[in-house]
């Protein structure tokens, strides 16, 4: 049986868009097309779909699914078995989150008190130990010391309003990458962020810099910028420099 473009995104529950976007990348192609010259979709289309949809919530790159699923020795039943796996450990990692928020709520309503410690829950101790070590090695013991305390004197609500805050600003920047990194629109945005960031801690130029590269020479924070747009984390990089420098040329010391 073939669906449409529409009544397939319908079904698989994602936009038309979205799939005119991994037709063009070449991740997911229309099994035929009709007479009338439409994309028409098929069972193979579904389970593909099905694919990718279980990859990307565990935060898979498009372009490292379409290397997975295009590999000639590909096992569509291998990879359900490991993404089953994979699920049920970020599944018990969101219920360890869901118990944070339990906390912080009772935290909030002066329940109970919460140390630093218990806003990172559901991450692993490695990657809280990761992240204060490099905020150590890169601003001082002070620095994180101050931001830790705003956040936990802001509370969990504010933190996670925040969180959201920031999650606009950077798909408001990935939407303009055609417009360019020296665009007024993306300039903007990046005024934007940098002011964000102060709900932390007072950055200077050059720890804003440091900021910027780290966005695209730190595999990690290329992995999460990643997830707006494949060209994010270089062009976030070139359009927090090209702000900088343009400050220093507007407001010469």
């Amino acid at each position: 049986m073939g669906y449409t473009i529409k009544q397939f995104a319908s079904i698989a529950g994602v936009s038309v868009r979205t799939l005119h976007y991994y037709d063009q990348i070449g991740l997911l192609k229309p099994e035929f097309r009709g007479a009338n010259g439409y994309r028409q979709y098929g069972d193979e289309s579904i389970l593909v779909l099905q694919q990718i949809m279980f990859f990307r919530e565990l935060d898979f790159s498009l372009e490292e699914i379409k290397r997975v699923i295009t590999q000639p020795d590909f096992n569509r039943t291998q990879a359900l078995e490991s993404q089953r796996i994979l699920l049920r450990k970020k599944a018990a990692r969101i219920r360890k989150l869901l118990l944070t928020i339990d906390k912080t709520i009772r935290q909030l309503k002066g329940e109970t008190k919460m140390n630093i410690e218990e806003y990172y829950q559901g991450f692993s101790d490695d990657q809280i130990k990761q992240y204060r070590e490099e905020v150590k090695q890169r601003w001082g013991e002070k620095a994180l010391e101050n931001s830790e305390s705003r956040v936990i004197s802001m509370g969990k609500e504010k933190f996670a309003a925040l969180q959201a805050d920031a999650d606009k600003i950077y798909q408001a920047i990935a939407d303009n990458i055609p417009n360019g990194y020296d665009s007024s629109e993306v300039q903007i945005l990046v005024a934007a962020w940098r002011q964000w960031l102060e709900n932390f801690h007072h950055y200077s130029d050059e720890a804003v810099l440091g900021l910027g590269k780290a966005y695209s020479e730190d595999a990690r924070f290329a992995k999460f910028y990643r997830r707006y747009h494949r060209d994010m984390p270089e062009f976030f990089t070139k359009a927090i420099e090209y702000y900088l420098n343009n400050a220093k040329l507007s407001n010469p010391t």
